[in-house]
């Protein structure tokens, strides 16, 4: 009787090693090749968009927006090849999601040890219609390019600071970076978007909480990042310092504001 038992455990035991692994082969696969379901895609520049559906030419110019955003970062390497894939299916784009352990409620998300981005069309669409497109230069407004330089942003900090490292950054530099390469060329073409101005609307409490307070951390995120990169000139390699901390860069760059109005 013990030896029958015994054999079970060990039978089921087995077939419960297959399984796992069975699911592990298939997310390994889905995820390294996605282009199983987003089948047509299109370049520009360093950018290889990949998505599913039928063709039309906003797919395109997306792709164009996408590389001009990167471009514009300052971060930008000819060399490089990122591939973004725009799901557009929300069954599918859950399904990617779970086998990437990751929330099915994000607008995207990056693997980096793939080299795959994901955005979801659905979720970045609902996003806009509820926000209407507010605030700008953030991941609440609901703009696919935008999501989509973000998610790459990740691709870009990764590559060059190593993923050992990048885990350990607290979340205000891990989401910072990808912001201020999502943004800064667009910012700095809007006379209305200074740092100045976008620190106020941060501190303004109108648009926040409820919600939608989780956005404000990341729209503080990236005006902390910008601060030090473009006002403080550091490196990456300065921001990730453990010495550089929130507060203290949320104390300074509020001192610098205050500073400079009461200078105009």
């Amino acid at each position: 009787m013990k030896k029958t038992i015994l054999h079970k455990i060990g039978r089921w035991s087995l077939w419960l090693v297959l399984a796992l692994f069975f699911l592990f082969c298939l997310q390994v696969t889905v995820l390294a090749f996605p282009q199983l379901i987003a089948t047509n895609s299109v370049q520009s520049g360093t950018i290889t968009l990949y998505y599913d559906g039928i063709h039309d030419t906003t797919i395109e110019l997306l792709a164009e927006e996408v590389e001009q955003r990167l471009r514009a970062s300052g971060y930008y390497d000819p060399n490089r090849s990122d591939r973004v894939y725009y799901i557009r299916n929300q069954t599918a784009y859950n399904v990617l999601a779970r086998l990437a352990l990751v929330t099915p409620l994000a607008q995207g998300f990056n693997l980096s040890v793939l080299g795959n981005s994901f955005v979801c069309e659905t979720r970045v669409s609902a996003l806009a219609s509820r926000s209407g497109g507010l605030p700008k230069f953030s991941i609440f407004e609901g703009d696919p390019a935008h999501t989509m330089a973000h998610e790459v942003g990740h691709q870009y900090m990764i590559d060059r600071i190593g993923r050992s490292m990048w885990r350990r950054l607290p979340h205000w530099k891990q989401e910072g970076f990808p912001e201020y390469v999502a943004n800064i060329g667009n910012i700095r073409k809007d006379s209305l978007a200074t740092l100045p101005h976008r620190i106020a609307v941060l501190n303004d409490n109108h648009p926040w909480g409820g919600e939608y307070g989780w956005d404000r951390v990341h729209y503080e995120a990236g005006l902390l990042v910008e601060f030090l990169l473009d006002i403080r000139h550091y490196s990456i390699e300065d921001i990730v310092a453990d010495s550089v901390t929130l507060w203290e860069t949320h104390d300074a760059m509020l001192e610098w504001s205050h500073t400079l109005h009461q200078g105009t």
